[in-house]
C-alpha cells in the first residue's frame, strides 16, 4: 500500500462526507420550511375539504421521499463508519491485507459517491419540489383568506 493510495481513499472519504453533510443540511432546511408553512396553515384553520386534501396529499408525497432519504442516511452513516473503522486498522494489517482493505474501502466510497449520493440528492430534490408545491399552495390560500 502506498501513501498515495491511502491519500486518494481519504480524499474519497472526505468527498463522501461532504456530500452526506450537504444533503442532510438540505433535508433539514426543507423540513423546517415545511413545518413552518404547515404551522401557519394549521393556525389559520379550519379549512375546506378540498384544501385539506391537497395539503394532505403534498405532505404524504413529501413524507414518502423523506422516509427513503432517512433510510439512505442510516445506511450511508453505517457504511461510512465501517469504512472509517477499516481504515483505522490498516497499519495493523500485513501489506497484502492492507491493500485488499484499502481497495475494498475505495470501491465502497466510489459506489456511495456515484450511486447512493446521487440517488439521495434526487430524493432530497423531490422533497424540495413537494415542499415548494405545498408552500406555494398554502401561501396562496392564506393570502386569499386575508
Amino acid at each position: 500500500m502506498s501513501a498515495g493510495d491511502a491519500r486518494s481513499v481519504e480524499q474519497l472519504m472526505g468527498e463522501w462526507e461532504s456530500l452526506r453533510v450537504t444533503e442532510a443540511y438540505r433535508r433539514t432546511r426543507f423540513m423546517a420550511q415545511r413545518d413552518d408553512v404547515v404551522a401557519r396553515w394549521n393556525a389559520r384553520g379550519p379549512h375546506g375539504e378540498t384544501q385539506s386534501e391537497f395539503v394532505s396529499f403534498r405532505l404524504t408525497r413529501g413524507d414518502m421521499a423523506l422516509r427513503e432519504i432517512l433510510e439512505l442516511e442510516v445506511r450511508s452513516d453505517a457504511a461510512f463508519e465501517e469504512c472509517r473503522d477499516r481504515l483505522r486498522t490498516l497499519e495493523s494489517l500485513d501489506p497484502k491485507e492492507s491493500r485488499r482493505t484499502l481497495s475494498s474501502v475505495r470501491e465502497t466510497c466510489l459506489d456511495a459517491v456515484r450511486v447512493d449520493m446521487r440517488y439521495r440528492h434526487t430524493l432530497v430534490t423531490t422533497l424540495l419540489h413537494e415542499v415548494r408545491e405545498l408552500t406555494s399552495y398554502i401561501e396562496e390560500r392564506l393570502a386569499e383568506a386575508g
